[in-house]
């Protein structure tokens, strides 16, 4: 494949963070100077060309001053990506993107909020804090997926992220009409563990949505699930839990989720905004 057929498909992504808070002071004052010298720029055109035809039609009788014409905008640059996972190479930049979106959204909806390490399976050696979570693939286009807890303003759980097929091609791979409506397939029941309450709607761009919440009868924890239906025969899902760990039945829930609902519907909508057919 080649590099420019590579970057059409996964997109340009933005720039790795290493040091967040630099980069975020860099990019500002970079903001700020392009605005600032565009403004100028626009500014000395409109002077010069105003001038110009004020001097030409100064020379002529009668002449009405001349009226300053707009300064084209150049196009906005398309940074969105495809999910491609045709390769190891594609499903991997893929993952990546998702992993660099992920953490973008994050900061955007929750300033200050940071990623904190959370085990995958039981007695898994600890990791250092502060990691984006990676996202994790099959080398196929049936699931890519992430978590990893997180921290904001004292309070703590897990954030998650996954995408699958929003229609399997094969019934025995997984069940039709899984992610929409709010009423469950024939053969799905709930879990008798928790209360859930389910609320369908649409995205500002008309794609398909849901928002479910599942209250633990015992454990008292609560979970957020966003569904956003998208490009490609595709859905994104996002969850945020007041749990973190493996075994839920072992850990305390915390007294409250680390987002509410309307943030994790915020970062949702972040990440499947990025993405295109």
């Amino acid at each position: 494949m080649s590099h420019q057929l590579f970057d059409e498909l996964i997109g340009t992504p933005p720039p790795p963070r290493v040091d967040v808070k630099g980069i975020v002071r860099r990019e500002r004052r970079a903001r700020a100077a392009r605005r600032l010298g565009g403004s100028l720029a626009a500014v000395l055109a409109l002077a010069v060309a105003g001038g110009v035809s004020v001097a030409v039609r100064q020379g002529e009788p009668g002449a009405a001053p001349a009226t300053p014409q707009a300064v084209a905008s150049s196009p906005a640059t398309d940074t969105r990506f495809r999910l491609v996972f045709d390769t190891d190479e594609t499903a991997d930049a893929t993952a990546r993107r998702l992993s660099q979106e992920l953490d973008r959204a994050l900061r955007k909806v929750a300033p200050g909020a940071k990623w904190t390490w959370m085990p995958d399976y039981l007695g898994e050696p600890r990791k250092p804090d502060g990691q984006p979570p990676e996202f994790t693939h099959r080398g196929t286009s049936d699931f890519v997926g992430s978590s990893s807890g997180i921290s904001y303003q004292g309070r703590k759980g897990s954030l998650g992220v996954s995408i699958t097929p929003d229609v399997y091609p094969d019934a025995s791979a997984g069940p039709a009409g899984f992610h929409w409506p709010c009423q469950l397939p024939q053969g799905i029941r709930e879990d008798s563990r928790y209360r859930r309450v389910c609320e369908p709607g649409t995205t500002p761009s008309g794609a398909r949505m849901k928002i479910e919440t599942l209250t633990g009868k015992r454990q008292k924890s609560v979970q957020y699930l966003i569904a956003i239906q998208l490009p490609g025969n595709r859905a994104l899902q996002a969850d945020v839990l007041n749990i973190v760990g493996v075994d839920e039945s072992a850990v305390p829930a915390q007294p409250q989720a680390p987002l509410s609902v309307e943030q994790l519907k915020a970062i949702a909508l972040a990440i499947a905004d990025q993405v295109k057919a």
